[in-house]
């Protein structure tokens, strides 16, 4: 009975960790990625956790956000699964999904024939539209028609 007792326990405690480590885009098992780095002028809104997208497909996560300090620019590192390749020539921007406004990166691919590899940079870029800056010039009158 004690046996039954604490295998029931084990199973509950291994199902709550699974569950976590899911809602919190935790992987520890990331083997089967590669990482790349994109720079934007402006990131607003994305969170490391966001997708990666190509074609409305999620192919990976947003592993991290930081600051270049010499070109003040946000350096996006994205974490993308190995059996999706990526060409040289691609280009990332940010995007809004939904009514909410969540973030996301989306990739589009380029033509080239050779690939993105661990630390490769994707050179061309699109910040992300900040409709309450566009919002505002239209209300004050700063639009040019």
């Amino acid at each position: 009975m004690h046996i039954s007792i604490g295998l029931f326990i084990l199973i509950g405690l291994g199902c709550t960790a699974y569950l976590a480590m899911t809602l919190a885009n935790t992987t520890f098992f990331s083997g089967d990625s590669y990482m790349i780095s994109a720079k934007f002028t402006a990131v607003n809104g994305l969170r490391p956790g966001s997708n990666v997208e190509i074609s409305g497909v999620a192919v990976g996560k947003v592993a991290d956000i930081t600051l270049d300090q010499t070109l003040y620019q946000a350096v996006v590192t994205m974490q993308v699964q190995n059996a999706v390749g990526i060409p040289v020539d691609s280009v990332a921007a940010i995007k809004t999904s939904g009514l909410i406004g969540d973030k996301y990166v989306s990739i589009t691919p380029g033509a080239d024939d050779a690939m993105l590899e661990t630390g490769g940079v994707i050179q061309d870029t699109q910040a992300a539209l900040d409709i309450e800056e566009m919002i505002s010039k239209y209300v004050f009158g700063s639009v040019e028609k």
